[in-house]
C-alpha cells in the first residue's frame, strides 16, 4: 500500500509539473510552514549551506501535503542548492528530511533581475560585454584576437571574492578570457582578464593579469 502511494505521488508529480509554463510559483513565506518545524528540518538536514527564500509551485506543495499534511519545505543554498522536504517519517518515527531536490521547473531560488547565463545566447552576450569592457580598459596596441576561457555564476562559495576591488555577490556573473597581442617575436603576448557582471549583464569590474 505504501509503495502504491509513493508511486502515485511520483507519477502525479511528473504529470502535474511537466509543463513549467503553467506553474503557479509562490514565495516560500506564503506556503504555511511551521517556524519550529522549519528550524528542526534545517538542523536535521545537516547541511553546510544556509537556508534561503525560494519560489515553489503551489500545486507541488498541495500535492505533497495531500500525502503528508505536516510537510515542511526549506531551501538550502550551496554549491548545489537543494529543496528539502521534511515530515514525520513512518520508518524512523522522526520529523526529518525525506527528500533533497536540486533546482528544477517546480522550484528555484529567488535571483536578482536579469537574464543571467541560462541560455547560449545569454552566455554569448556576457562574453561579448566582457571582451568589450576588457579592451576598453587596455592601453596596449596590436591586438590579434581574444578568446573566452570561462563563464560562470557566482555560487555560495565564491561570493565575496574580489575582482579589481569589487566584491562578487551571489548570482553575479564572472567571465574569464585572454587577449593575444602582436609582439616583436614569433609568439603572441597573452593578457588574461576577468570581468564581474550583474545578472543583467552590466559590468561591475574588470581586472587584467
Amino acid at each position: 500500500m505504501k509503495q502504491r502511494r509513493i508511486w502515485s505521488l511520483v507519477v502525479g508529480g511528473l504529470l502535474l509539473f511537466s509543463n513549467a509554463a503553467k506553474a503557479d510559483m509562490v514565495p516560500s513565506r506564503s506556503i504555511g510552514n511551521d517556524p519550529d518545524k522549519e528550524a528542526l528540518c534545517a538542523t536535521r538536514a545537516n547541511s553546510t549551506g544556509k537556508t534561503v527564500p525560494f519560489l515553489i509551485d503551489s500545486r507541488y506543495v498541495a500535492s505533497a501535503r495531500s500525502f503528508h499534511p505536516d510537510t515542511t519545505f526549506i531551501a538550502v543554498d550551496g554549491i548545489s542548492p537543494q529543496l528539502i522536504e521534511c515530515y514525520l517519517r513512518e520508518g524512523t518515527g522522526r520529523y526529518e528530511p525525506a527528500s533533497f531536490s536540486p533546482e528544477g521547473t517546480y522550484w528555484h531560488l529567488i535571483k536578482p533581475p536579469g537574464p543571467g547565463i541560462d541560455t547560449d545566447k545569454d552566455r554569448a552576450t556576457a562574453a561579448k560585454v566582457c571582451l568589450e569592457a576588457a579592451l576598453s580598459h587596455s592601453t596596449r596596441n596590436g591586438l590579434d584576437h581574444s578568446v573566452n576561457n570561462a563563464i560562470f555564476e557566482i555560487d555560495f562559495n565564491r561570493a565575496g571574492t574580489l575582482v579589481a576591488g569589487e566584491k562578487a555577490e551571489r548570482y553575479d556573473i564572472a567571465v574569464r578570457g585572454t587577449s593575444f597581442y602582436k609582439s616583436s617575436g614569433p609568439d603572441l603576448s597573452a593578457v588574461k582578464f576577468t570581468c564581474l557582471l550583474t545578472r543583467a549583464l552590466k559590468v561591475k569590474a574588470v581586472q587584467s593579469e
